[in-house]
């Protein structure tokens, strides 16, 4: 494609790349930010292979998927200090805040002890607010048998959870 027509791409994609990027760094903003950014720029970069009509919104998912894979590979997680420090100054309500991050803290330790695809399911459709048409495109799979898989896979989910 024409990279003239790649700010509408960007203005289409921003939001969901972000979403998707930034749960799989751990909830840091910071670092959410940087490789959202780096995708965009190779998505930049290879725009003119770019064809709606074949790939969709998988191209730069895949992108996006690819970048922080190699990212985990090249450094370990660390805790970023200036969500630390923003806490540390943040006048809400400090039981609400720590019952908060206890429930995410579960919610996220429950995912991880599901299957790969029934944790990449539900963190598209739940946490970064995908439609089970999108999730199809990406997995390659239909959109009824995400539907069917997510019931099950919340089910699965809220065991995990009463069992925590």
């Amino acid at each position: 494609m024409d990279k003239r027509d790649f700010t509408k791409f960007y203005d289409k994609h921003f939001k969901a790349i972000y979403k998707f990027v930034y749960f799989r760094v751990g909830g840091s903003r910071e670092t959410a930010e940087d490789y959202t950014h780096d995708v965009f720029l190779k998505a930049f970069e290879a725009f003119e292979r770019y064809d709606p009509k074949i790939s969709g919104a998988a191209w730069i998912y895949t992108i996006a998927r690819n970048h922080v894979i190699n990212q985990a590979a090249k450094s370990r997680p660390q805790t970023d200090i200036a969500d630390v420090e923003d806490a540390l100054g943040d006048d809400r309500d400090w039981v609400a805040t720590m019952e908060l991050r206890h429930d995410q803290h579960r919610l996220l330790n429950a995912i991880r002890c599901l299957q790969k695809d029934e944790a990449e399911l539900v963190r598209m459709k739940y946490l970064e607010g995908w439609k089970f048409e999108e999730i199809a495109e990406v997995m390659g799979r239909s959109s009824g048998a995400l539907r069917v898989q997510a019931g099950r896979v919340l089910k699965k989910l809220k065991a995990l959870l009463k069992q925590k």
